[in-house]
């Protein structure tokens, strides 16, 4: 089981591995196909055949991490940190919100299982994700012109499309 809370809005995963999602569901943060806020806990159904193991929040945003590996993500899509565009940098609609859960695909080109993920949105629009693998690897995705992803940006780019593998040893 596990519980995360975003400014507004709440995500936990139920021993079973059910998600449920509550509160404002701005930018489609509670992944039930719309932003219509919740007051009291409601399955999220798009995943009603993923078994959960792990779900953290932005301020706007959720990921869900699947016992299979797979990841999800919904909400907010500013600064490309939904990890949802697999074009070259600057292609694609990096910035779309995302009213239901959809799978990670950037995340696949890890070739390693994400056991966690941590992000941060706000209302200025320097969202950035993290993810963390099995064997201590840790990627980063989303705004970066302030040097918070932990890689280096090139040709006056604000931002890493698809996950970078931060240079740091982790053992």
């Amino acid at each position: 089981m596990v519980v995360a809370a975003g400014a507004w809005h709440a995500a936990v995963v139920a021993r079973d591995g059910r998600v449920c999602t509550w509160g404002w569901g701005r930018y489609g943060c509670l992944g039930h196909g719309n932003e219509e806020c919740e007051s009291v806990p409601k399955v999220v159904e798009a995943l009603s055949k993923v078994k959960a193991v792990h779900v953290a929040t932005g301020d706007y945003t959720t990921f869900v991490l699947s016992e299979d590996g797979d990841i999800y993500s919904f909400g907010c899509g500013e600064s490309a940190s939904l990890g949802h565009n697999t074009a070259a940098e600057g292609q694609g609609n990096r910035h779309a919100n995302v009213l239901s859960p959809e799978l990670v695909k950037s995340l696949k080109q890890v070739k390693e299982k994400v056991v966690q993920i941590s992000l941060t949105n706000s209302i200025h629009w320097n969202a950035h994700t993290f993810a963390l693998t099995e064997s201590g690897k840790l990627y980063a995705f989303g705004a970066g012109d302030k040097g918070q992803l932990g890689v280096e940006l090139m040709n006056n780019q604000t931002e890493r499309v698809n996950p970078e593998r931060v240079d740091i040893d982790l053992e």
